[in-house]
C-alpha cells in the first residue's frame, strides 16, 4: 500500500518503506470524517486535527518489520492533510516493549526530530481524495488479514474437534462444541460477505461503509478466535498449539488504522451528526 500511495504522490517507491495512515490516537473523533466530507470545521476541530497529526509533539506507534528504512505518514499542513516521506535516521525512533500480538513485526515510538517539508503540496480535493483512499485501503487490508487468520483458526478447531475425545466420545459430537464451531463459521462467513461487498474500485466505496463493516466484522472475528481457544480447552492457551497466537493477532489488528473503537465517533461525523 505504501507503494501505491507513493505512486499517487509522484514519489519514488522505496523498498523498506512502512506506512502510517493515522495520527497519534484513534481517528480524531468526528473531525477527520467531517473534513473528508468537506464539512465546515469549527476552530476546535482544526486544532484537534493539527494536534492529531503533530509528529513532533506526540510520538506515533509504528508496527513494522525490524529493518524498515523510510516512513510515509500524513501531516496537517495549511488546513489539509499532506504527506511526508522521511528517512528512519532523521527520526527519533525508540523501540517499544514486545506487543500483545503480531510477533513477526516490531513496534516503535517514532517522533519527528527536526522540521521536514511535506512530501508534496496538495489542493483540498486531492488531499481529501488521497487520504480517503489510503484510510479505506488500510482498513480493508486489516480486515482481510483478520479474516485470513480466522480461516486458519477454523482449520485448527475443526481438526482438533474431530480427534479429541472426552468421556470416550469425539467432542465434535457435543452440542456445546457444535455451537462453537457454528459461531466460528458464522464469523468467517460474515467476514467473507463483508470483504466481497468491498471488492470494488476504491473510489466507489463509501468510507463510512468500510469503517462500519470493519467494526461489525472484526468483533465477530475476535469472538470466534476466542471460541477456537475455548474449544481446545487448556491446550488452547499454550503457545505451541496456535489458537492463542491468533487471538493476540486479532486483538492487535483491531487497534491498527485508528482502531475499531474510534470508528464509532468517525461514523458519527461521517453521517453528519455534528454538522
Amino acid at each position: 500500500m505504501a507503494g501505491q500511495l507513493a505512486l499517487e504522490l509522484d514519489a519514488a517507491s522505496l523498498l523498506g518503506t512502512t506506512l502510517v495512515s493515522t495520527g497519534h490516537y484513534g481517528l480524531a473523533r468526528t473531525s477527520v470524517a467531517r473534513w473528508l466530507k468537506s464539512a465546515a470545521l469549527h476552530s476546535d476541530e482544526v486544532a484537534l486535527l493539527a494536534d492529531w497529526l503533530d509528529r513532533r509533539t506526540h510520538a506515533t506507534i509504528v508496527v513494522a518489520p525490524h529493518a524498515w528504512r523510510t516512513l510515509l505518514w500524513p501531516v496537517w499542513s495549511d488546513g489539509r492533510i499532506a504527506w511526508q516521506l522521511v528517512q528512519r535516521d532523521s527520526l527519533d525512533v525508540q523501540p517499544c516493549r514486545a506487543q500483545h500480538g503480531l510477533n513477526e513485526l516490531a513496534a516503535f515510538q517514532v517522533r519527528e526530530a527536526s522540521s521536514m517539508a511535506a512530501l508534496k503540496p496538495l489542493d483540498d480535493a486531492a488531499s481529501r481524495l488521497i487520504y480517503g483512499r489510503t484510510l479505506k485501503m488500510d482498513m480493508i487490508g486489516l480486515l482481510a488479514i483478520a479474516a485470513g487468520a480466522l480461516v486458519r483458526a477454523q482449520e485448527l478447531a475443526t481438526d482438533y474437534a474431530a480427534i479429541r475425545k472426552q468421556g470416550g466420545k469425539i467432542i465434535a459430537g457435543h452440542p456445546a462444541v457444535q455451537r462453537m464451531l457454528g459461531d466460528i463459521e458464522i464469523a468467517r462467513h460474515h467476514a467473507d460477505v463483508a470483504l466481497a461487498s468491498l471488492a470494488r474500485p476504491i473510489d466507489d466505496i463509501d468510507a463510512g461503509a468500510v469503517a462500519a463493516t470493519r467494526v461489525s466484522a472484526h468483533a465477530l472475528l475476535c469472538d470466534a478466535a476466542n471460541q477456537v481457544v475455548q474449544l481446545h480447552g487448556g491446550i488452547g492457551y499454550m503457545c505451541e498449539a496456535g489458537p492463542e497466537k491468533i487471538v493476540r493477532d486479532q486483538n492487535m489488528l483491531k487497534l491498527q488504522a485508528g482502531g475499531t473503537r474510534a470508528a464509532h465517533a468517525f461514523l458519527a461525523g461521517w453521517i453528519g451528526a455534528f454538522a
